[in-house]
């Protein structure tokens, strides 16, 4: 295979796809797996760019051919399923084995095979892994995932580091905070609410008092392409993340002046329950990578309802 290839699981995503079109601006060959059933919508303006190998990473003999042919110099791991149940039980928690552990070790014990492994890989991990956990989030406190998704994910980074010693190459989990912008799906809160408001369709934010820590997406791919391109040998885990966590309440209120829909389009609920917090510090990514988000949430919401009101322009 020709010099310089870049590989990217869950590539058919909102960050994958964003991630390629950034790879693809650089010029190196970029190769995506992406499992049978995904709707490739988000690839379609880069399909004759890019090489796409549709195999599902419970393949095992499949990825280990696929890893074998490439022999990439750089590899993205994205793939992740994110909308489990919250409910945690014992039927979700013995199923994440198979949906985030079994096809990370599928991909890397074929690169970790290969006469001259890749450089580094870089996989995207989640806010949701701390869980519990003290806030701010820190990398080096004990992490308390509370939901299925969380387990799972933070189960995958921590094998990961049990065999950093049989690695070749660095594995860097970016734990990323929640992220927001272009092409998400409407399913998620923020473009849910942005169409609410361009279509004037009343929406119930249900929990308005919890905060998260939003991150555009750009802002995350930036990140991605900064740490492949560091590549550090002594940095397992790093969160991306702004550090800090609007309500919900505040989100709607900048949503709702951005769009200009006015009061009555997005209605609050009443409280159920605590409010829940999830915010991430991103002093190591600053101290040890030199790396800090750029877009600010007003500048994030307003590239974001511009680009669905261009949407929108276009569609009719």
């Amino acid at each position: 295979m020709a010099e310089g290839v870049t590989l990217l699981t869950g590539a058919g995503g909102f960050i994958g796809a964003h991630l390629v079109a950034r790879l693809l601006g650089e010029g190196a060959p970029v190769h995506v797996i992406v499992r049978p059933s995904t709707e490739l919508g988000r690839l379609a303006p880069f399909a004759e760019s890019l090489t796409i190998h549709r195999i599902d990473l419970s393949d095992r003999l499949a990825i280990r051919a696929c890893i074998h042919d490439l022999a990439p110099r750089r590899v993205f791991h994205l793939a992740a399923e994110t909308r489990l149940p919250p409910q945690p039980d014992f039927t979700a928690a013995r199923g994440t084995s198979a949906i985030y552990l079994q096809p990370a070790l599928n991909l890397l014990e074929p690169l970790a095979e290969l006469s001259r492994p890749p450089e580094v890989v870089v996989r995207a991990g989640t806010i949701a892994e701390y869980g519990e956990a003290a806030l701010p989030y820190r990398e080096h406190e004990r992490a308390i995932p509370a939901t299925p998704y969380g387990a799972g994910m933070l189960a995958t980074t921590d094998a990961i580091a049990m065999l950093k010693p049989r690695l070749p190459f660095p594995v860097i989990t970016a734990r990323l905070a929640l992220c927001y912008g272009r092409g998400q799906a409407p399913s998620f809160l923020i473009p849910a609410m942005i169409d609410a408001c361009l279509s004037h369709r009343p929406m119930t934010v249900r929990r308005p008092h919890d905060r998260r820590d939003l991150l555009h997406v750009d802002d995350a791919v930036d990140a991605l392409l900064h740490i492949a391109r560091l590549a550090p040998q002594d940095i397992d885990v790093v969160n991306i993340s702004t550090g800090e966590a609007p309500t919900m309440e505040d989100v709607a209120r900048r949503i709702e002046a951005v769009t200009g829909c006015g009061e009555g389009v997005l209605v609050r609920a009443e409280i159920q329950g605590d409010p829940v917090e999830l915010r991430s510090s991103p002093d190591l990514a600053a101290a040890r990578l030199g790396w800090r988000h750029r877009i600010t949430l007003d500048e994030g919401l307003a590239r974001t309802i511009a680009d669905e009101q261009s949407l929108c322009t276009k569609a009719g």
